[in-house]
């Protein structure tokens, strides 16, 4: 599939939500570098917090600006026109019972208003979550929905409830993978980095467990493909990941060589046998790169790098520079 020829030759303005957010940010960053259209930034911070967000080490100074606009603003009436296009990233993610319906509430009415506005296209973020969590294979668009947790089964209803106000000319549902990146230190691959660099030994049990993971940068980019595809050829749901998923042991051995190249630190895995473990957290991204020609640009080498250097890099965003 190829990018919209109307959505790359007339000015379009994207409304990122959940713009302050890890995922967010990427978004809000890739379209302001690589775009040249208006990009606006639904948040609760401040235009100088997100400023500070964006240009977080190791990242560059922004030669532009998102303009800001606060979640509640978005829901009034007219907020939203006919050349909009919405990459909604927005989720409580990790977050208790009352936040959750707070974001579900503010999500359904973010369809509405869309809908009657009747917007240009609107990428929806969603979740390999949605997959059952003990598959033994890549899950494909069409593989069994299986919700095993209250956030996996919040994204889907969030799917469906998309799906039930949005046409489905306009609406795709982007289901990620595992994002790893610069600040996401929940995520195995900043955890072991953290340990390897407080001298710390990384213990694995087994290590035949398979992930995919995607550097956010990546899926920022294909999210934006997404954006720019003429939302009339587009399916309605499409995986986005690397196609490319490893062994928890391989991700280790990675890990631990980056950091021998890049610093002082000598890293030391220890090993202990299987716990039957033997899930395979894969995601079947062909479709993204058989039909919208998306090719992931990072290794998890080169993620791991610029993870370690965001960890090490205590210079100001302003004086960072290409």
């Amino acid at each position: 599939m190829m990018p919209d020829r109307d959505s790359t030759q007339k000015k379009l303005r994207f409304v990122v939500t959940g713009a302050g957010g890890f995922l967010g940010s990427h978004v809000v960053r890739e379209l302001l570098t690589s775009t040249g259209h208006e990009v606006v930034a639904v948040t609760s911070q401040t235009a100088h917090e997100l400023k500070d967000v964006l240009e977080r080490a190791p990242y560059p100074a922004m030669h532009r600006l998102p303009d800001v606009l606060p979640r509640r603003e978005l829901l009034t009436p007219g907020s939203l026109g006919a050349d909009d296009v919405i990459i909604n990233c927005a989720f409580p993610w990790n977050r208790g019972g009352v936040e959750l319906a707070d974001g579900l509430e503010f999500l359904v009415g973010l369809f509405d208003v869309a809908s009657k506005a009747h917007v240009h296209s609107f990428v929806n973020v969603s979740s390999q979550s949605v997959y059952s969590q003990s598959r033994t294979e890549p899950a494909d668009e069409q593989s069994t929905i299986e919700c095993d947790t209250p956030y996996s089964t919040a994204k889907y209803a969030m799917e469906l409830a998309a799906g039930q106000v949005l046409s489905h000319d306009v609406l795709v549902n982007a289901r990620m993978s595992s994002l790893i990146g610069v600040g996401y230190d929940v995520r195995i691959v900043n955890r072991f980095l953290a340990r390897f660099l407080a001298h710390q030994d990384v213990q694995i049990q087994g290590g035949e467990q398979l992930f995919d993971f995607m550097d956010v940068r990546d899926a920022a980019k294909a999210l934006v493909v997404l954006a720019l595809t003429d939302p009339r050829n587009r399916p309605t749901v499409v995986n986005v990941g690397s196609n490319n998923a490893l062994a928890l042991k391989e991700i280790a051995h990675t890990v631990a060589d980056v950091v021998r190249a890049e610093t002082e630190h000598r890293p030391v895995i220890t090993w202990s046998p299987s716990s039957g473990d033997t899930r395979t957290l894969g995601l079947n991204s062909n479709l993204l790169h058989r039909e919208f020609g998306f090719t992931p640009q990072f290794t998890l080498a080169d993620s791991t790098r610029h993870i370690l250097h965001g960890m090490t890099d205590t210079r100001p965003a302003a004086e960072q520079r290409p």
